[in-house]
């Protein structure tokens, strides 16, 4: 398998389908207005009752945030000094990531994101059904056919994600963790203690990217192979996945370095424009839409590589099998 080759196939396939990354992305952005309207009443409110307004004008202050935050309930635990700045979203999605301390969002918080999670299920079962079936072009019809037919499987797999990463971070992180803290001991060099609690972040880091790579491939083999269960894709996405690990880990390695440099390259341009004006404030809207519409995209593209590659590595085995005979 060329990755190269893999990667530009997956482009061009969801470029050919483009039509449902714009479907996705108005979802989100119907969603998001359902929950930015609110959080801005209740933002405007604290911001007139503490008399701040203009001086929030020049950024997020920390001295406010702490009033702000300690009294804050529901949508207001989301609102974080970091959300001011291109690069605060990526440090904090990335603590999230490595750590799992969701709830400091709050219990309110993390169920919208778990609807969320499932209202994405629901398209990724119609993405990864349109990857599947190159030969025939898109329409809405087959993608929300798709979508319905396969949410059942997709929803059974979030679930189960969910269980595992809770695992993850509830019971590996702390070993993983209380191990680095006994290897550091008493140590008073800052070098040593800063590598050692790099690495066990790095075992995270990996932990993290192999689940979500095993889901991955589970999503598409249950679709792909149309298997009526999905616990059993998610152990034959564990063999797949370790008969073909250089490949499948060096492909999901290029997309997600190439995932990390969009968003640092977008966190760049977001950081760049001070919405001072409203023509400014219009620019840095239509920057972050346009980027919340390039990582469907990016997103989308995982899939179609990983459902590429499965197909590929099928017919090859197809192949090899009727050599034999």
């Amino acid at each position: 398998m060329k990755i190269w080759a893999t990667i530009r196939h997956a482009i061009s396939l969801v470029g050919q389908h483009r039509k449902m990354v714009g479907i996705i992305y108005l979802v989100n952005l119907c969603i998001g207005l359902v929950f930015s309207i609110p959080l801005f009443i209740l933002f405007n409110r604290h911001v007139s009752t503490l008399t701040m307004r203009d001086d929030l004008l020049s950024g997020l202050h920390y001295s406010w945030w702490s009033s702000f935050n300690f009294s804050a309930q529901g949508l207001e635990n989301s609102i974080r000094p970091s959300l001011s700045g291109g690069y605060g979203p990526l440090f904090d999605n990335l603590e999230l990531l490595l750590t799992g301390q969701f709830h400091s969002f709050g219990w309110f918080v993390f169920f919208i994101a778990l609807a969320y999670l499932f209202i994405a299920a629901f398209f990724n079962g119609g993405a990864i059904s349109l990857f599947t079936d190159e030969r025939k072009s898109f329409t809405t019809s087959r993608f929300f056919s798709g979508a319905g037919a396969n949410f059942h499987h997709m929803a059974a797999l979030a679930t189960t994600s969910l269980l595992v990463f809770a695992l993850l971070y509830k019971l590996i992180t702390p070993l993983v963790f209380s191990l680095v803290d006994n290897i550091v001991g008493e140590s008073t060099v800052q070098s040593f203690v800063w590598i050692i609690n790099l690495a066990g972040y790095l075992v995270i880091f990996v932990l993290v990217f192999l689940i979500t790579l095993i889901f991955d491939y589970a999503k598409v083999i249950v679709i792909n192979d149309k298997k009526e269960s999905s616990w059993l894709c998610i152990w034959l996405s564990v063999k797949f996945i370790f008969s073909n690990f250089f490949k499948t880990t060096g492909l999901n390695s290029v997309l997600v370095l190439g995932a990390v440099i969009f968003v640092i390259v977008g966190g760049l341009f977001i950081s760049l424009v001070q919405p001072t004006q409203i023509l400014l404030l219009i620019l840095l809207t239509i920057i972050q839409q346009l980027f919340v519409l390039i990582k469907i995209g990016l997103r989308l593209t995982f899939y179609a590589a990983e459902t590429h590659f499965f197909q590929q590595h099928v017919a090859a085995k197809a192949v090899v099998r009727k050599r034999k005979r």
